[in-house]
Formats: C-alpha cells, sequence, structure tokens
C-alpha cells in the first residue's frame, strides 16, 4: 500500500496499529488452535478494517484495504464451519506426524519460558534485519523486521499491565515497526495474512529435489569453479552442471549447490513455532539407541544456550558416534582459529551477525555450508539434538556451559553422510568437506616416506597457519593399546607443533578428551622434562598427571613408529592459481580395466607457463564424488604424462608422475614445473572400474596454468568383433602366413573432405598384436615401408592403436597381426572418425575357390637353374595345368625353410607349346622379388586348351637350393601334375 502524506497521517496510523496488533493476536490464536477466540478477534480486525474504509482521506490504497478484509472475513467463514467438526485442531495438526509426540513433550517447558522465548527471536529477527539492511537486503530486512514486531507483539500481550517487561515489549515493537515501516518507503506494514506464518513444520517447506537444480541451473552456472578456493571465475559448462546435479543427491536427500546470492538470504525466522527439520531426525547408531531418551533442543537442556562462547580444541567432546576423525578435525580447526585469530570452522554456520559471526538462533534453524561432490553445498538442520534417558548429550559436544557449534557441525555433516551411524571416514576428508583446504593423505610406511622432509614441511606450514595436521593409528593389540596409551585405529588432533633444538614434538588431543600417550615426552616420562623445556613447552608433566583431558605430548620419532599415517590439509591460498573441472566417466566407456589402454579414460590437458628461473609448485586434486556413504571400493588415482602437447594418451607406458591406486576419495599428486612452457596430459585411472565414476579435478599452482577436459576427438565408432583362426593367424610380417592375417578395405566417401581417423585393437592381453593401414582397398599381401600409411609401431601386448589427423577420400587396407603366428583368439577392431564410414572384410586369398598345394625343391645342379639368362629356364621346376573349360587361375610360390635368406623368386604361366619349350606367356608374377610371404600372379582367365599351360617356378639366380610351396587357386577343377 501506498500511504500519502496528509495532516490525517498520524491518526490513520495509529488506528493501522491497532489493526496491526489485533490482527497478530488473531493469527497467534489461530495458529494455537483456539478457534473461538481466534474467530473473534479476527471479528475485531475487520472493524478496524471498515473503520479505515470510512475514511476516505486516509491516503491508503482502497483496493488493497479491500483485498485484505476480505481475507479475514473468508477466515471467519472457514472458522465458523469447522468448529463444529469432531476434532477442529485435526484441520492443523497432523496427529500422525513422527514429530507431534516431540512437540508435545516441548509444550509445558516452551510456555514455561514463553516470553522470554518470544524475546529471544524477536530480538534475533531484529539483528538479522539490521544485517540484511546493512547488505543492501531490503526485502528480507523488511521480513525479518516484521518478524520482530510481531514477536514483540506476543511477549507484550503475555507481560502482566504495566511491567517494566511490558513497557519495553511495547517500545521494541515500535521500534521494529518504524524500521520496517521506513523500508516500505513510506508505506505502513502489512498486517499478517491469517496463519501466513502459522507453522514451520514439513507441510510447509518443502524437501529440496534435483528438479529444484534445474531451477537453479541460471544461477549455478554462473557460480566460480571452485566457490570455496579459486580466483578465477567463470561459467560452468551444461555437462559441469549436470554432473554437480546427479551428485547432488547423497544418502537419499538432496543438497544444493551454495550459491551466495541466495543462500546468504536464507529465512530464519519463525514467529509461530521453532523450525523442524522437514525430511525427519536422523539415523541413530546402535550405542546412542541403547540410551537413547529423546530429541531435545538447547533451551530444553541449557539455561542459557549460545552458539560460541570461547572457540578452544580443548572444550570438544567425542560422545558415542564413531566420528573420531571428525572430531579430530573440529579440534584441530578450533585450534587454528585459536592461534591466529582468523575464522576457519566457524566461517561455515548461518546465521551469522553483520560482523560475520555465527550466531545462535532461537528459532532452531542452522545452515552449514559443506565442502562435498566437487562444490560447496548447502546444508539445513534444526537444532533438535539427542539426549540420553539421564539427560544427557549424546553427539559431540562443547565443555564450555551452553555452547552448541560443534553439536550442530556434527549434526550437519551427519546429516550428510546419512546418520549418526556414520561408519567413520579419515579427518582428511573430513576437513576438507568442513574448510576446503587441500588434503594430502602420508602413509608412514610407504617406502617414498622420508620422516626429515615430511617434518620439515610441517613445520613450515604451522609456523605460517597453511596447514592442517591430524594423524592416525593402524591396528594394534589390546595389550599394546594400553601400555603405550593409544587407541587403535583412531584419528587425533595435532593442535601445536614445536622443535626445542634437535627435539620435535607434536601436541596431540585424543578426540575422547581422556586416554593420553604414555611413552617418550607424555606426562609420565621423568627423564626429558627439564626445566627449559616446560618454559617453553608451558607444560608440566605433574599438573596435567592430575587430571587426563586427553591432551598430550609426543616426539616425532614415536608418531613416525607408533602411527599409520599424518594427513596435512593445506591453505589453498597458498597457491595464486586454482581451477577445477567436474566430469564423470561412464560406466559403459572403456573396458573394466585400463591396463592396455588409456584412450577411454578422462584425460585433461595441462599448460604451465613458470616465468621465473626458479620451478614452480603445481598440485592436482581428485575428488571422487560419493552419493552413498558405505565402504569406499573404488580405487583410482591420477597419471601426469608429460611432453605430450596436451594430447590424449593411449599407451599407459611410464608417467612423469605415477598415482598410487587407494580407495580414498582425495587423490592429490604434486610436482614442479621447470621454467618456461610445460605440457601435460592428465589421466584419470581406475584399478578396477565397477560404475560410473563421477569427481572433480582441481589444479592449483604458484605460476599461470590452463587446464581443459582433452575430449574424445572422434564423434562415431564401429566396432567389429573377430578373431585370430588356423587359417587367419598369420602372425607378423616375417612369416610368409602374413598375408593370411584378418583385413578390411576401408572406403572414405569421394565427395566428403579429409577426415580424422583413428584405428584401434583390443586382444587377449598375452598377445602381442599390431596394425597397419595401406592404400589400395586390397588384400596386402606383403608389408613395403613404402607403402605404409599408418602403422601402430612396435608389435604391444593387449591394445594398438594407429591414427591420422587427415587421410584423403579414397580405399585403404587395415591389416590386424599378432607377433605370433597360429595365435588363435577374439579381437575387437574399433575405426573412430568424425563420420561413419565403409568398411567390409577382404576376403582371404583364393576365398571360393578350389586349391591345390604342391610341394617341391630346387636342386642345384638339376632343377636350379636360375632366369633365362643363364640359358638353361626350362630345366626349372615346372607343372602341367590342364583346364577343362573357361577358369580363372592364380598362383603364389612361396619360399619354405629359409626365412633367413629368402631366395628372388618367379612364378610364370605359359600356354604349352607342341615343338616349342614354351608358347606364349599368359601370367606372371612380375619382377624377382625376395619376399617372405612369397610372389604370385594376378587372377588369369584361362581357356580350354588341348595342350594345357606350363607354370613355371623359377628363382633369379642358378644354384640356389631351397624348397618351396606352390599354392593354385582355380574357381573351376583343374589338373596339375609335374611336366618333367
Amino acid at each position: 500500500m501506498t500511504l500519502q502524506k496528509s495532516s490525517g497521517q498520524e491518526e490513520t496510523k495509529r488506528t493501522y496499529a491497532q489493526a496491526y496488533i489485533n490482527a497478530c493476536h488473531a493469527v497467534k490464536l489461530d495458529t494455537e488452535a483456539k478457534y473461538t477466540e481466534a474467530r473473534d478477534a479476527y471479528k475485531s480486525v475487520i472493524k478496524n478494517f471498515s473503520k479505515l474504509l470510512i475514511d476516505d482521506n486516509n491516503g491508503m490504497d482502497r483496493n488493497e484495504l479491500i483485498g485484505k478484509l476480505n481475507e479475514y472475513k473468508h477466515r471467519v467463514e472457514q472458522l465458523g464451519r469447522y468448529m463444529n467438526a469432531t476434532k477442529p485442531s485435526s484441520l492443523y495438526i497432523n496427529e500422525n506426524s513422527p514429530y507431534q509426540q516431540r512437540r508435545e513433550s516441548f509444550d509445558s517447558e516452551i510456555i514455561r519460558t514463553e516470553q522470554d522465548d518470544y524475546n529471544d527471536k524477536a530480538k534475533f529477527s531484529f539483528d538479522q534485519g539490521e544485517l540484511n539492511e546493512y547488505k543492501g537486503n531490503m526485502e528480507h530486512a523488511l521480513e525479518y523486521y516484521s518478524d520482530a514486531a510481531e514477536l514483540y507483539l506476543k511477549a507484550f500481550k503475555g507481560y502482566e499491565n504495566d511491567s517494566a517487561d511490558k513497557l519495553e515489549a511495547r517500545d521494541n515493537f515500535t521500534r521494529a515497526l518504524d524500521k520496517a515501516e521506513s523500508l516500505k518507503k513510506p508505506s505502513l506494514l502489512l498486517p499478517p495474512s491469517p496463519r501466513t506464518r502459522s507453522s514451520s513444520n514439513a507441510s510447509d517447506h518443502h524437501r529440496p529435489s534435483l528438479s529444484s537444480l534445474h531451477n537453479r541451473s541460471s544461477s549455478i552456472s554462473s557460480i566460480s569453479h571452485c566457490p570455496t578456493d579459486d580466483i578465477l571465475t567463470q561459467k560452468l559448462s551444461a555437462s559441469e552442471i549436470e554432473v554437480l546435479k546427479h551428485t547432488s543427491n547423497v544418502n537419499d536427500k538432496t543438497f544444493l549447490p551454495w550459491i551466495d546470492e541466495t543462500d546468504l538470504k536464507e529465512q530464519f525466522s519463525y514467529p509461530a513455532s521453532k523450525y523442524l527439520d522437514p525430511e525427519g531426525s536422523l539415523r541413530l547408531s546402535d550405542k546412542q539407541l541403547e540410551k537413547f531418551g529423546g530429541w531435545k533442543r538447547p533451551a530444553d537442556i541449557m539455561q542459557h544456550p549460545q552458539l560460541i562462547c570461547l572457540i578452544s580444541s580443548t572444550s570438544i567432546i567425542q560422545d558415542i558416534v564413531t566420528d573420531c576423525s571428525f572430531v579430530a578435525s573440529l579440534c584441530v580447526a578450533a585450534a587454528y582459529e585459536r592461534k591466529f585469530k582468523k575464522q576457519l570452522i566457524t566461517s561455515c554456520i548461518y546465521p551469522q551477525n553483520k560482523h560475520g559471526q555465527p550466531c545462535y538462533n532461537p528459532n532452531g534453524k542452522y545452515v552449514i555450508k559443506l565442502v562435498y561432490n566437487g562444490i560447496a553445498r548447502k546444508v539445513v538442520v534444526d537444532d533438535l539434538l539427542p539426549v540420553s534417558r539421564e539427560g544427557t548429550l549424546m553427539c559431540t559436544f562443547s565443555t564450555n556451559k551452553g555452547e552448541l557449534w560443534a553439536s550442530i557441525i556434527e549434526k550437519a555433516y551427519m546429516k550428510l553422510m546419512g546418520g549418526y551411524d556414520f561408519p567413520g571416514s579419515n579427518s582428511g576428508i573430513d576437513l576438507h568437506c568442513l574448510t576446503g583446504w587441500i588434503p594430502e593423505h602420508i602413509f608412514i610406511s610407504d617406502k617414498s616416506f622420508v620422516a626429515d622432509n615430511v617434518w620439515d614441511r610441517i613445520l613450515d606450514g604451522i609456523k605460517y597457519g597453511d596447514v592442517l595436521v591430524t594423524i592416525a593409528t593402524g591396528d594394534m593389540t589390546e595389550e599394546e593399546a594400553t601400555e603405550q596409551g593409544l587407541v587403535p585405529t583412531h584419528a587425533y588432533a595435532v593442535i601445536d607443533i614445536k622443535q626445542f633444538r634437535s627435539k620435535r614434538l607434536l601436541q596431540v588431543k585424543n578426540p575422547w578428551s581422556h586416554k593420553r600417550w604414555r611413552g617418550p615426552y607424555s606426562h609420565l616420562d621423568t627423564q626429558v622434562w627439564t626445566d627449559e623445556l616446560k618454559s617453553f613447552l608451558n607444560f608440566d608433566p605433574c599438573v596435567a598427571e592430575k587430571k587426563d583431558d586427553g591432551i598430550f605430548w609426543i616426539d616425532f620419532e614415536s608418531v613416525c613408529e607408533k602411527f599409520t599415517s599424518i594427513h596435512l590439509n593445506w591453505n589453498p591460498e597458498l597457491f595464486t592459481h586454482r581451477w577445477v573441472l567436474h566430469s564423470v566417466w561412464p560406466e559403459h566407456v572403456g573396458p573394466k580395466k585400463d591396463v592396455f589402454s588409456l584412450h577411454y579414460n578422462p584425460q585433461f590437458s595441462l599448460t604451465v607457463n613458470v616465468p621465473d628461473k626458479k620451478p614452480a609448485a603445481v598440485w592436482l586434486l581428485l575428488s571422487k564424488h560419493i552419493t552413498v556413504t558405505e565402504e569406499n571400493t573404488d580405487y583410482i588415482t591420477l597419471h601426469v604424462y608429460d611432453n605430450t602437447s596436451g594430447e590424449r594418451v593411449f599407451y599407459p607406458g611410464t608417467p612423469f608422475k605415477e598415482g598410487t591406486y587407494v580407495n580414498s576419495p582425495h587423490i592429490l599428486v604434486r610436482f614442479n614445473a621447470p621454467p618456461g612452457i610445460s605440457d601435460y596430459t592428465i589421466v584419470v585411472s581406475q584399478h578396477e572400474k565397477e560404475h560410473s565414476l563421477y569427481f572433480s579435478l582441481r589444479a592449483y599452482s604458484l605460476a599461470p596454468f590452463k587446464l581443459n577436459e582433452v575430449p574424445i576427438r572422434h564423434s562415431t565408432e564401429q566396432k567389429i568383433h573377430g578373431q585370430w583362426t588356423e587359417q587367419t593367424a598369420g602372425g607378423n610380417a616375417s612369416n610368409a602366413t602374413y598375408l593370411n592375417n584378418p583385413q578390411w578395405k576401408l572406403t572414405i566417401p569421394p565427395a566428403s573432405a579429409p577426415v580424422g581417423l583413428l584405428l584401434m585393437l583390443e586382444a587377449p592381453k598375452d598377445f602381442a598384436v599390431h596394425l597397419m593401414l595401406v592404400e589400395g582397398g586390397k588384400r596386402a599381401y606383403s608389408v613395403s615401408l613404402r607403402d605404409i600409411l599408418s602403422e601402430s609401431g612396435p608389435y604391444r601386448h593387449g591394445f594398438c592403436y594407429c591414427e591420422l589427423p587427415n587421410i584423403k577420400p579414397g580405399e585403404y587396407t587395415v591389416v590386424a597381426s599378432t607377433f605370433e603366428p597360429e595365435l588363435l583368439g577374439k579381437f575387437i577392431l574399433t575405426i573412430a572418425s568424425s563420420m561413419k564410414l565403409q568398411v567390409e572384410s577382404i576376403p582371404s586369398e583364393g576365398a571360393g575357390m578350389f586349391k591345390k598345394v604342391l610341394h617341391g625343391e630346387w636342386i642345384i645342379g638339376y632343377s636350379a637353374m636360375g632366369c633365362p639368362s643363364f640359358g638353361n629356364y626350362g630345366k626349372n621346376p615346372r607343372y602341367l595345368l590342364e583346364i577343362r573349360e573357361l577358369t580363372t587361375v592364380k598362383v603364389r610360390l612361396q619360399s619354405i625353410n629359409n626365412t633367413d635368406s629368402v631366395p628372388s623368386m618367379n612364378v610364370t604361366i605359359y600356354e604349352k607349346h607342341p615343338t616349342e619349350l614354351f608358347g606364349k606367356e599368359v601370367a606372371t608374377s612380375g619382377p624377382y622379388t625376395n619376399v617372405i610371404q612369397g610372389v604370385a600372379t594376378g587372377d588369369v582367365v584361362l581357356s580350354q586348351n588341348e595342350m594345357g599351360y606350363i607354370i613355371v617356378l623359377a628363382t633369379h639366380d642358378k644354384d640356389i637350393a631351397a624348397e618351396y610351396t606352390a599354392i593354385i587357386y582355380s574357381d573351376r577343377p583343374v589338373n596339375v601334375k609335374n611336366d618333367k
């Protein structure tokens, strides 16, 4: 409504204020199911509005007044109909709701502290109004000021007449109303519609769904690639958005990506009730269920709840939830904030005040920003906490009286993980989720572990506040654990690190807040604690012995001996250049194992430009997206190949940086890029792919770089399933049978422009295989280097490929061979290009024809007479070929058992002459040739004649002793016999 300034404005304002108070009171009664009183209160509101309508000069929008008046009249009519129902309250309360009993159990306590609760909530709403007004979110500021006015009014109604509290509530109501009016510029604050703020239960807050992500797509696409740590900003690609959408569904709940534009304007005020998570309570662990007494809000178990009292690692205690790594993470993050006076863990908690500090919300709603599945995500929780039958908290808590932050953050993390029955993880994973800091997992038993180097890195990082450190034990016997004061397979927080001369010491906290190390530098070690050392560490073992708080000192040598892992989380702001890409490796793409071929693996090109003379650090972090909390059986890693020009890598070979396969969701690879421009190809690898892998790849560097996904270049693939048989397993080109190998005619259409071509051959792992491409489209009988357009190089086990960036239109021949002949097995030939190509199998030599095989030898002085130049050509081995009808004939001549020195040979067919040695030449293999596959005539059509035809088998030089095989193919039966 627009209020026009006039001399009667003050009277109108008083009338309107009374209407507002009556309306708020009516809505309150309606919410409390006091329908008779509510109906009467609404009638009073109607009278107020009727009075305003009588005054034509009230300066208010008449249509809006009439609309609001009709709302209240409609509600009065509804209540009149419903008041005669058997259970009028059932219209608004779901008696089957799992939250009903919970709400009723709090009623007496809520009534007992009702006015204090109204004041707390009103003050919170007023502060949030100021925060939003300060940030320029005027619409939200108006909502909060309106909530504050409504709540102060409730408090005003509940206090005794003329009490100081009542007067203060009235003043606060006026202050909130004035704030709201000033933001309306200059319109009056609209009174609430019937029951518009009557509930915050599941019926009013719908569960987020993946469809919500579609509505957010335009906003998501404008997010910085890494909202927690990236400097550069670029819109996400459509495929990246789809990856983030898919992995927003975690443990059957949807966790939307965090978007400042909308999530910093989250509604945290609920005047009529307290927030209740519409997705229900979290699943409890077995130990919690044994002692479970109910869910309680902080105000029900604490006199003065507050979100943060004093951030301290020493005050945090792990209860019976099996999340020691998470609690250790909270401890180390709290120690960081305390030491460096910088927000780290507390920056992820909302609501916050105008100073950016998280604040207690008496309405019971909190939003936690957690980094998960590639991006910061929004986790909404209520403040109901699990309590035992004895009334004690059964979750992580703080020993600081009334402090809640650790319990609330844990609840948000447990909601993300599927419930309090969390199986556990490690602190590197947990800290990355809480802070976005880069996780590095160091296995102490690894052969590459160098204690001195690790210590120096940790000490340097701790000095400048750039690293968070946690450590973990492995399996140990009960006796060992008791003797050493350690817990098996347990995470510990490192809250301080000191070096005193040659002594390297860590201050460590057990998340249980009891049970301490009993070895060197513990409170029991009487040999090492000099006055100087105690002063340096500010530690007195005598005092420590009296109170077991789980905090102890331990030397680094003992850590390396008794612990199994060191988890480091590094500040991403150490790096001046950062970027991230989100991708998926579909289950159906590529073989189950990538032992022989990396072609189908996700690959990324990295170009680093180091302008200085010193190398620049480059870190790569692969993060698997997890949608179900369960044992991680996926062993993944990153391999980095250098000198690749950023192109796709096919053969595993020996990487520049070879990753280790581990079943952790985070894999970190570190290296230094040399001065100048360096190109790398990064390959994501799985030990054995069982399902689709969704992941994010982050790069961090001290030098400028470009990170891009290397696409699979060819859009069209044709797969040919074949096999090497007894007839086609010809072996490599040094075998006479090479010509029998499977071959295909590949046709590039004449009208097409040159296209790229990729040929890949997959075979059994113990088969060394090879591909060759030559021109012609006809069967290749031998290998000539000048004829080869492309080949796969040396024979490789299991997989080989060859590629041409451009191949012109024409006909080509593809040959697939094994190194050893007579290897029988199946294979897959993949032909990939930008368009579908015509591929057809080339029939084997003599396919469909009759075959006669002749064996003989050239004998020195008898039949090894050489070519015609030596004068005795006719004495070479000769065969008479008798033809009965028109017949197509082809003859192949091969030398056998003489692979080291194959003689130059020739085979020629002559007509038989009645008187001369030979008649007319009708076919020949051409020049004398010494290829191992032998020589052959072309197909020649011979007609029937009485004399027949003579086949002459000759070597170029005379006196060459060798055995031979002659194969005669014919499409009609023929008769062959020795002509001598």
